[in-house]
């Protein structure tokens, strides 16, 4: 029989993650994100200000954070500003380059007109393009109809009023352990010890 397998032949089972699966990970990863975006995020830059202050008092432009036992982490650095030119006065400036030859003259469309007239155009039944606002047909512009993916996806999480009831759910299921099973794949969404994390 040809679709038979020898006992010592070695078969490897693929399975093929259901969509749906991957669309809940990817809405765990979403929830985890905004959660790290609106509570931990702010506190990236809590050193920011006080750095500032500290080389505006007292010229200290670099802070080297150790843990404490003493090993470095990592360093801050205020950035300075370095010293430039700039132009200060515009017309003064004009007659100086016209002088050496360096004025050009652009000429190009209005870029608030080229969207209103593309925004007002219309495709006539006899395949001509027109201004829904004037009726006459406008030259050099083309149809290209839509329907094809554009290559990205919008996320709405469900609400009740203003509040995200869907994120809530999903962090609770994530945080009971009830998605667990599936997220094995994702250790990193997990809750608790983070991958590479080592004991103290």
């Amino acid at each position: 029989m040809s679709n038979d397998v020898a006992d010592d032949a070695t078969v490897e089972e693929t399975t093929e993650v259901p969509l749906t699966d991957i669309g809940l990970m990817a809405a765990v990863a979403r929830a985890v994100n905004d959660h790290q975006r609106a509570v931990i995020g702010p506190r990236v830059n809590d050193a920011k200000v006080p750095l500032i202050q500290a080389f505006a008092e007292r010229r200290q432009s670099d802070l080297t954070i150790n843990l404490p036992s003493g090993a470095e982490v990592g360093r801050y650095k205020v950035n300075i500003q370095k010293d430039k030119f700039e132009v200060a006065d515009g017309p003064v400036f004009d007659r100086y380059a016209e002088t050496l030859g360096e004025i050009e003259i652009v000429v190009r469309r209005r870029p608030a007109w080229e969207e209103a007239v593309l925004k007002a155009a219309r495709l006539g039944p006899d395949g001509k393009i027109f201004d829904s606002r004037t009726g006459e047909e406008i030259p050099g512009i083309k149809f290209v109809p839509g329907g094809d993916p554009t290559g990205t996806v919008t996320w709405t999480w469900k609400k009740s009023g203003d509040v995200e009831i869907g994120r809530l759910a999903l962090m609770d299921a994530v945080m009971s352990g009830e998605l667990d099973d599936l997220l094995r794949s994702r250790p990193e969404l997990l809750p608790g010890r983070q991958p590479g994390a080592s004991d103290a």
